[in-house]
């Protein structure tokens, strides 16, 4: 019988994709989740949140559609100019507000999440094998040169993703297993900066394990200083990165493409980082450049 692995923790932004062009504007905003007596959007709305949109992610968006949210904000459809592409969720408030980021309600409850469900802005999970070879694919660095191969996304401000390196990297440096990483940047305002920071380096590896022998843990966050100035390509591939995660079905790190069991084909995709993985994961399958199990 397959291993099947119930993840102990993670870090979650938000399960639909945010625009980059908009995330960058976001902030985590609260409500008691009742939807008052708001009526319909009206066209008035739509036309000033359409200007909103469009100014924003400097006409890479445009708004497709309103609909009712909690406490008197305004939900938002945005798709890209073209038309192509997935659709993305936001929120408006008074006409003079757009944000971008999660809705959390007094229970911790994901309100974007929810709404992002109930109007089919959620993309199709990317499959296993499709994945995993774009995350080899995808611009990062490889830790350990010896045992089974896997692929995470980890971000650098990440507590999870902390104890995920503090189990693998003495694996990796023992050879017991290989780890690609894709470092993403989402979780706080420093870790896109932080995770270009790393992958400037001449080391990534090196830097990245420096990240978090200083993380601190009562803070949450990653012990890189950000550069002054970073290099915009290094920025661009994070964002890709960041936006391929976002394929998986759910912005959550770390999240993990890995063969856990020995003879199968095509690996498994992991949201989170449950007791004795790694070492299980030690003596399964390695990825392959194709995506596929060895």
């Amino acid at each position: 019988m397959g291993i099947r692995f119930v993840p102990s923790g993670k870090k979650i932004l938000a399960g639909a994709t945010i625009a980059a062009s908009l995330s960058a504007i976001g902030i985590v905003a609260f409500a008691d989740g009742s939807a008052g007596s708001q009526a319909r959007p009206t066209s008035v709305d739509h036309v000033v949140y359409s200007r909103m949109v469009q100014k924003l992610s400097h006409g890479s968006l445009r708004l497709v559609d309103t609909f009712n949210g909690p406490d008197g904000l305004t939900g938002l459809v945005a798709e890209t100019a073209s038309g192509k592409g997935q659709k993305t969720l936001a929120w408006g408030l008074d006409g003079k507000l757009l944000i971008a980021g999660p809705v959390l309600d007094a229970q911790g409850q994901n309100l974007s999440l929810q709404a992002a469900k109930t109007h089919g802005l959620l993309p199709k999970p990317i499959a296993g094998g499709k994945l995993s070879r774009a995350m080899l694919d995808a611009p990062g660095f490889t830790v350990g040169s010896k045992g089974p191969l896997t692929a995470v996304f980890l971000d650098p401000n990440c507590i999870f993703c902390h104890k995920f390196w503090n189990e693998a990297y003495p694996l990796a440096k023992a050879g017991r297993i290989r780890v690609k990483v894709v470092p993403v940047g989402f979780l706080k305002p420093t870790s896109l900066s932080k995770a270009a920071t790393i992958l400037m380096q001449k080391d990534p590896a090196t830097a990245w394990a420096q990240n978090e022998a200083k993380f601190d843990v009562a803070t949450e966050e990653g012990g890189t200083v950000p550069a002054k100035t970073l290099d915009p390509k290094i920025v661009r591939e994070i964002q890709a990165n960041t936006q391929l995660l976002a394929q998986t079905g759910e912005v959550a790190t770390p999240t993990i493409a890995a063969c856990a069991n020995p003879g199968e084909k095509t690996p498994q995709i992991f949201h989170g980082l449950a007791p004795d993985m790694l070492g299980s994961l030690a003596k399964g399958g390695s990825l392959l450049p194709s995506g596929n199990c060895s």
